[in-house]
């Protein structure tokens, strides 16, 4: 956190960061436009099945709530109709669609814990199936007690793909092997996992105090206690990335389950959570608010720790030399403004 502050723009790029005085502030708190690693869709529009419209759509209406760049998450399916979307979204993706930076794959190569994924369609992994995947995706959650599972880490590692660990109640040696063949993520921590006990191994208990792997954490009060939040935050300060987990709550998919947001979330007919209906600005709220972070932290763990998860620094930070990219904030956190790579008409703009 910095006092008073100018951002000086050059056709769109940063080119200084200065003090200004205080009585010349335009935005009560200016902060790098937030990054989702895990985000399923919003309000009517989800991403599995997205056109490029509706992709644009989504783009626009995330922004609106803060967030500028995000990996479109896509859940467990038959691999037949998993290999036709994620194709689908690549072409997407890959012409430069709005605020998109790639795909996150969760499932289908799922462990003990599935949760609200639909089990008929969790199978053992595919080299094969995994080699095929498209340029687009950044990042796969795969169950760590699975057979194959370090030949497969390693081969999305070779590719740049981000391998976490999720749906999962492996062992210690399964964790330390998947940790060793690259994983350097746990997605959505405490949730569909074995956690933490005072004398036994838990996929939980093992990422809070293995320096090796961030975490994925969601906020909205309803996947985790605001106790379990703060004590992420206390093991991993600089660590704990900060996902939304946000689905299309009033879409079709929802319809077709039977999904309501109940008590706080989107919950399956036998009250099964199944994503969340809160945006990850929402979680920094409720993480300040609710959970005693201080803002600086809560602030880094849905910038850059995202950012430096998918392996961007072009995004979650306010750089000199870099795309201005960034949200303006009133004093209880809500959006003021977005800038997403902002293109100056007037070639140079300043805000403070």
């Amino acid at each position: 956190m910095h006092g008073p502050t100018a951002v000086v723009i050059e056709d769109g790029t940063v080119t200084g960061i200065e003090p200004c005085a205080a009585d010349e502030a335009e935005h009560h708190l200016l902060v790098p436009g937030l990054v989702d690693a895990q985000m399923n869709g919003w309000d009517s529009v989800e991403v599995a099945g997205a056109d490029a419209g509706s992709m644009e759509t989504l783009g626009a209406l995330l922004a609106r709530e803060g967030t500028t760049h995000w990996l479109g998450t896509v859940i467990t399916d038959s691999l037949g109709r998993l290999t036709d979307r994620l194709g689908q979204l690549d072409a997407i993706v890959s012409r430069g669609t709005t605020g998109a930076v790639g795909i996150h794959v969760e499932g289908p190569f799922l462990g003990r814990a599935t949760g609200a994924h639909p089990r008929e369609h969790v199978v053992p992994i595919s080299q094969e199936w995994i080699a095929s995947l498209p340029p687009s995706v950044r990042m796969v959650t795969m169950g760590a007690e699975l057979d194959g599972f370090a030949q497969a880490a390693r081969q999305l590692v070779q590719a740049g793909v981000v391998v976490a660990i999720g749906h999962s109640r492996p062992d210690a040696r399964q964790f330390d092997a998947a940790v060793e063949a690259g994983s350097t993520m746990v997605t959505h921590l405490f949730n569909a996992m074995s956690g933490v006990h005072h004398r036994e191994d838990g996929l939980a208990l093992s990422a809070l105090t293995d320096p090796r792997v961030r975490v994925g954490l969601i906020a909205d009060m309803a996947h985790v206690s605001p106790a379990a939040v703060r004590l992420a935050f206390l093991a991993k300060p600089h660590d704990v990335a900060l996902v939304s987990d946000s689905v299309a709550w009033s879409g079709r998919w929802a319809s077709a389950r039977g999904v309501t947001v109940t008590d706080g979330a989107p919950r399956l007919p036998d009250g099964t959570l199944a994503g969340s209906s809160t945006s990850l600005l929402g979680c920094v709220r409720n993480v300040v608010s609710r959970c005693g972070v201080d803002i600086s932290t809560a602030l880094r763990a849905a910038t850059s720790t995202p950012a430096r998860l998918i392996g961007r620094d072009d995004i979650g930070c306010i750089r000199v030399g870099q795309r201005f990219s960034a949200v303006s904030l009133t004093p209880d956190l809500g959006v003021s403004g977005v800038w997403r790579g902002l293109q100056s008409s007037r070639g140079n703009s300043t805000h403070r």
